[in-house]
């Protein structure tokens, strides 16, 4: 009698780490749905290790004309492509994975400084200039425009998720904008002029409104040299705050964009809240080169003579930048809660703060995992990694001192490494564009010694432990040569590719975009 083979336990996978049959599995269809995302994250953690301990291959994408300078890229919801502005005052739209440019978008007056691709559509976008223009180009389309009526820089966009609403930061402004109509139909101003909005985001599921505002230096010098602790900070009313009073150890200082129908043309008639419109302000012109080294956690980095290290070849567009936020030695992030569309009060300091000083120099020093749950920002000498959820809003989760200038900063799609992208800090045949750390997860509080329980002896154990609790491990640096790039450039950008192993992405002063695989 024909002995009958058994059958192979396939369907278990939740239990396999065999990558080798995961591929099987997935190539055979036999994978049931509960243990599909077991599989796939498997999978995807595989592959973001493989990218980030080889050895790279560089490949450049291809930017027809002379873009002069590329200072950021963005990646569609779907993940086939770049949108990235130049200092030719254009936004080039190309293929990831051809690298093959598709489109060039030219109109803007200045220089685009800030682009955002909508959430749910791949071929809506957005581009504000440094000139205070904004506009939302549609790539099967044309493109509607709006001018900042102070003409000044639009330092940061964001589009909601689902309600047809784009919010821009101006000047101390935020404008809440339905572009199908001629002007936006909110306007909200921070306390003072000198107080700059140089950030704004949503969150993943447009639950968040994140921003990015410059401390008051003259209030900012008072609280370093009396050295108070920052204040607590406290939620809407609408979310309990029922997470314990921060200490001054742990306080301190790409969105799941699923693909979708095309956005809502819904209005304002969701989004309700006081509207205020704040002064001009005139600034002196002020170019500084930041050649100091720091590090800190956002609780004493006073340098209002070195805010700035823009990186750009074209000297006009240099001072537009520093013009409007000379004065600025760092800035504070707010989490504002917009599930039920409330206009947020900017003017509010001490409300929602996830990190109090921080450095932000464009869209790419701030980096909001998938999930809405994390955010990652620069700091003069340091990249730390904080919570976003309510509970928990501002805890440091991870943290990793950089001997160099922090210009960008990218979590994976994993979300278990981050990209820190350096600016050079002098000039040689190569150096460190940027570092790749591995986010590991916290010790356990059962895996804590108690206080109770120690001695002389596993004290240090104890020191030990809350020494490295937070901290990022080194994985490798990322080196660029001047001999394969030519001249002494400097990364504006580095981001990782949308999918994971799929490649590590960056722009340059001179205009190159290329990636890393």
């Amino acid at each position: 009698m024909e002995q009958v083979k058994e059958r192979p336990e396939l369907l278990h996978c939740n239990h396999s780490h065999n990558i080798l049959q995961n591929l099987m599995l997935r190539d055979l269809g036999l994978l049931y749905y509960k243990c599909y995302k077991t599989t796939t994250r498997a999978l995807e953690s595989a592959a973001e290790m493989k990218l980030v301990g080889r050895k790279h291959r560089e490949l450049e994408y291809d930017l027809p004309g002379y873009p002069r300078a590329t200072f950021l890229m963005v990646f569609s919801p779907d993940g086939t492509k770049i949108a990235s502005a130049h200092g030719n005052h254009s936004v080039y739209i190309t293929d990831v994975a051809t690298r093959k440019n598709i489109k060039i978008l030219s109109g803007h007056p200045r220089t685009p400084w800030c682009i955002a691709f909508h959430p749910s559509s791949s071929y809506i976008l957005a581009s504000g200039c440094l000139g205070g223009q904004v506009r939302v180009w549609d790539l099967r389309d044309d493109s509607k425009v709006w001018n900042a009526t102070s003409r000044t820089v639009i330092a940061s966009l964001a589009f909601h998720p689902s309600e047809k609403l784009l919010v821009i930061a101006t000047n101390n402004q935020i404008h809440f904008w339905d572009w199908s109509r001629p002007e936006p139909f909110a306007v909200i101003s921070t306390k003072s002029t000198i107080e700059k909005v140089r950030y704004v985001a949503f969150d993943n599921l447009g639950k968040k409104l994140i921003t990015g505002i410059g401390n008051n230096y003259i209030r900012e010098s008072r609280v370093f040299r009396s050295r108070l602790r920052p204040p607590r900070t406290t939620h809407n009313s609408q979310v309990p705050c029922n997470h314990p009073e921060r200490t001054d150890q742990n306080e301190a200082i790409q969105s799941s964009r699923t693909m979708g129908p095309e956005p809502s043309h819904s209005t304002q008639s969701n989004l309700h809240g006081s509207v205020s419109v704040g002064n001009d302000e005139s600034c002196i012109l002020l170019y500084p080169y930041n050649s100091r080294r720091g590090t800190g956690r956002g609780r004493g980095e006073l340098n209002p003579l070195h805010e700035e290290d823009e990186r750009a070849p074209s000297s006009e567009d240099v001072s537009a930048v520093v013009l409007n936020f000379s004065g600025i030695s760092s800035y504070r992030v707010q989490a504002w809660d917009f599930s039920k569309g409330e206009i947020p009060d900017i003017k509010n300091s001490e409300k929602n703060v996830v990190i109090h000083k921080c450095k932000i120099r464009n869209d790419a020093s701030i980096n909001i995992s998938s999930d809405g749950k994390l955010l990652a920002t620069c700091f003069m000498g340091a990249a730390g990694v904080y919570s976003l959820q309510w509970e928990t809003l501002g805890e440091e989760i991870y943290w990793a001192e950089v001997y160099n200038s922090v210009i960008s900063v990218s979590i994976s799609p994993t979300q278990e490494h981050l990209l820190v992208g350096l600016a050079r800090s002098a000039i040689g045949k190569e150096y460190t564009m940027a570092i790749i750390y591995r986010l590991t997860h916290k010790q356990s509080e059962s895996n804590k010694p108690r206080m109770q329980d120690l001695d002389f002896n596993n004290l240090a154990k104890y020191l030990h432990f809350m020494s490295k609790r937070n901290t990022m491990l080194w994985v490798r640096d990322l080196l660029q040569s001047n001999q394969s790039t030519g001249g002494h450039t400097s990364i504006n950008c580095i981001r990782w590719a949308p999918q994971p192993g799929q490649g590590l992405i960056y722009a340059t002063n001179t205009g190159r975009l290329a990636i890393l695989h």
